[in-house]
């Protein structure tokens, strides 16, 4: 009786510590945004096809436990201009859909962030749940997400998702 006491305390435990895991803001002024992660982000860059052509996504990765938290940029400079911000945030959601071999859960949401047109979405494939806001600023996709094994929620992702915010880019 005292075993299963004391597992039965460690796990109440361990599940106050991780979801009191506190977020810092790290601030990215040469990629023009700040946001709060669990720990330093990681600078991950990889080049994307798109059908303007291929682009550097920069990704600022934390991996939490068994969830990743995300901020992504992608810079399309020329190649999208005079083309509509819908158009251009309709095909990074659809992009992002098909990458991880997922579907949409509830409803795709028009949001802005300071003035600027976004979309939000939750998305799940096999054994991944995602929540996710992409925004495009300028001629830059800016895309924050959450990323946590299907019935596990990420504990901070509203906090996560609602701390991000642009700041004046410097070069």
């Amino acid at each position: 009786m005292r075993t299963k006491f004391a597992l039965a305390f460690f796990v109440v435990l361990a599940a106050a510590v991780a979801s009191a895991q506190t977020l810092t803001r790290y601030e990215y002024p040469s990629e023009g945004f700040r946001a709060s992660f669990p720990s330093k982000p990681e600078l991950q860059k990889q080049n994307v096809p798109t059908d303007a052509g291929t682009f550097e996504l920069r990704a600022y990765l934390v991996e939490s436990g068994e969830s990743a938290i995300f901020v992504g940029i992608c810079d399309y400079g020329a190649a999208t201009s005079g083309r509509d911000a819908a158009t251009i945030l309709d095909g990074a959601y659809k992009g992002a859909i098909s990458n991880v071999h997922a579907h949409l859960v509830g409803e795709l949401r028009w949001i802005t962030l300071q003035g600027n047109r976004g979309l939000a979405f939750e998305a799940e494939n096999d054994t991944m749940h995602f929540s996710a806001r992409i925004y495009y600023v300028g001629t830059s996709l800016y895309q924050t997400l959450t990323a946590a094994p299907l019935k596990t929620p990420y504990a901070k992702n509203a906090e996560f998702l609602d701390s991000f915010e642009l700041i004046k880019r410097t070069n």
